[in-house]
């Protein structure tokens, strides 16, 4: 990576960080464990992944936009019986996901700001940019604060996103809140614990019923009966 003349961050992936996606490509690819369908599946986060990593860097490159990769994907997914070339074709845009590049994206840190100069405000503004969809829209609505404690967000831990209903397949807007990663723990473990209370409840309620029919119906009616 390097800085122009004009101010601009110029970045490219590294031999060392392309040489080890590689290899995780071809693990999958070459594994004879898995089928086409679940060989696209698997590399679908990890491209993903690497691609948004490297989104503000330049990736116009052939190797870089792991077209090779693709092709060799390609071929192997063509030798099983039961794909055709069109449905390897559609397994690899599955495998090999698009992510929007933005060459000069990256943000340079204003005057002589930093992490440890207390303003959390504007540190929680730029963090905004790291994320993107439906949790920058969060963060921008909640004034980039975590939704359940109400702290800013800082560096030292990660934003995540809560399905406030619990349905991870409902993504509208008023279902969906930002807030840290403890919270998110904290938020599921006290839904798990609420639930493991209520079922014990339930149980003992049914218990207690079942109790009282017995005695009521079975046990004293069998005494009545008696010579």
């Amino acid at each position: 990576m390097r800085v122009k003349k004009n101010g601009k961050f110029h970045c490219k992936p590294s031999v060392d960080n392309h040489r080890k996606i590689r290899e995780k490509i071809k693990t999958v690819v070459n594994s004879s464990n898995y089928g086409a369908l679940v060989k696209a599946k698997k590399l679908a986060p990890i491209v993903r992944g690497w691609r948004k990593y490297h989104k503000w860097c330049d990736m116009s490159d052939s190797r870089d936009s792991l077209w090779f990769m693709r092709e060799a994907a390609n071929r192997k997914f063509r030798k099983e019986k039961k794909v055709s070339r069109y449905q390897s074709n559609e397994l690899c845009n599955k495998a090999f996901p698009k992510v929007k590049t933005k060459l000069f994206g990256h943000r340079m840190v204003k005057g002589t700001k930093s992490p440890y100069d207390g303003d959390l405000v504007y540190w929680s503004q730029r963090n905004n940019g790291l994320y993107d969809n439906h949790t920058s829209k969060a963060l921008t609505e909640q004034n980039h604060s975590c939704g359940y404690c109400g702290m800013k967000f800082i560096d030292e831990e990660r934003v995540e996103l809560h399905h406030i209903d619990g349905n991870h397949d409902n993504w509208k807007k008023d279902n969906l809140m930002a807030v840290h990663r403890s919270c998110h723990q904290q938020i599921h473990s006290l839904q798990v614990y609420r639930q493991a209370y209520w079922l014990r409840e339930l149980r003992s309620r049914v218990r207690r019923k079942f109790h009282a029919r017995l005695w009521s119906g079975g046990a004293l009616g069998n005494t009545r009966h008696r010579p």
